[in-house]
């Protein structure tokens, strides 16, 4: 019985062996591989080496946070500490090109630069604003150079006396006015000036029937001849420009009435003078010729157009004359 069952296994196991060899291709030119020959019989294999094991996998670095306290050193003690020296960095100072500032070294820490003394000037209120800080706030100013005076004097101011003699006569005499005035003046350091003046001249006829006050203003370019030193003591000079005057005629009228008309003239003058100055005073003199044209455009002065004998006549010209004082900064 055991007999039967073994044949029936082996039988099994080729038959199987058969089948699964069927269902590969055979290649019948293709050699068949060699076998290698096996270990001898009674042949014990040696045990395999142990393999050493692999080292460790060192952990991966991890980046150390960021201390800007550890290059400072700590306080000594608690509460308010001054300023600690950091790292030796040597600041590089600004530079200044042109009036901007330039920035330090790219890397350094920035460095603060007290400005210069000059841009501060410090003042006895910038302290204190009593009277017994004065003596010491003397010390505290600096001094600042101050331009130097050049010794030109360039504005005066003064009065004047003068006439004005006009080409009109009036019951036979001549229109000359009289009176006084105040004047400008502005000076170069060369040769060149400029004047404006005001001046009130009156004239009186006939005991007062009729009467005549004028009030000129004038404005003048003008040249002289010696620049403008303290010493030229003497100096000539010419004007030319032009003014405005203003009228006032009193006189009776057909009706034995006294009125008063208003006229206004216009005129253009020239002339020359000198000048005595020592110094801030000084005293001119000058004449010029004026040629005068009345304003046409409103009354009364329409009413006289074109006709002989008017209070003040259409176009006329004159002489006027002035004495000076002034007083020059």
């Amino acid at each position: 019985m055991r007999i039967a069952v073994t044949l029936a296994m082996a039988t099994t196991a080729l038959m199987w062996g058969a089948t699964a060899r069927a269902q590969a291709p055979i290649d019948p030119y293709q050699p068949e591989p060699a076998v290698a020959p096996g270990p001898p019989p009674g042949f014990i294999p040696p045990a395999p080496a142990a393999i050493p094991p692999a080292p460790p996998t060192p952990p991966a670095a991890v980046a150390a946070p960021m201390d800007p306290y550890s290059a400072y050193p700590a306080p000594p003690a608690y509460g308010y500490q001054p300023p600690q020296a950091g790292p030796a960095v040597v600041p590089s100072p600004p530079a200044y090109e042109r009036g901007y500032y330039l920035y330090s070294t790219p890397g350094a820490p920035p460095v603060y630069y007290a400005p210069p003394p000059t841009q501060f000037r410090p003042s006895c209120s910038s302290y204190c604003g009593c009277s017994c800080c004065q003596p010491n706030c003397q010390a505290l100013r600096l001094r600042v150079p101050r331009r130097k005076w050049d010794g030109v004097r360039r504005f005066s101011l003064g009065a004047h006396f003068g006439f004005m003699s006009l080409d009109q006569k009036v019951g036979g005499q001549a229109v000359v006015m009289g009176g006084a005035g105040f004047q400008l003046r502005l000076r170069s350091a060369g040769h060149f000036g400029f004047e404006a003046s005001q001046s009130f001249l009156t004239a009186s006829f006939y005991n007062g029937a009729y009467s005549r006050d004028s009030y000129p203003f004038q404005l003048s370019m003008m040249f002289y001849l010696f620049p403008n030193r303290d010493a030229h003591h003497f100096n000539i000079y010419a004007l030319a420009g032009v003014g405005i005057m203003g009228d006032d005629v009193t006189l009776y009228d057909e009706n034995r009435r006294r009125v008063t008309q208003s006229f206004t003239e216009y005129d253009v003058h020239a002339g020359g003078g000198a000048e005595l100055r020592f110094k801030w005073f000084g005293i001119e003199a000058d004449a010029r010729y004026v040629k005068l044209w009345r304003d046409n455009s409103s009354t009364p002065a329409s009413y006289y157009q074109g006709q002989s004998g008017a209070p003040v006549q259409n176009s006329g010209q004159g002489v006027q004359g002035n004495i000076y004082l002034s007083i020059w900064f």
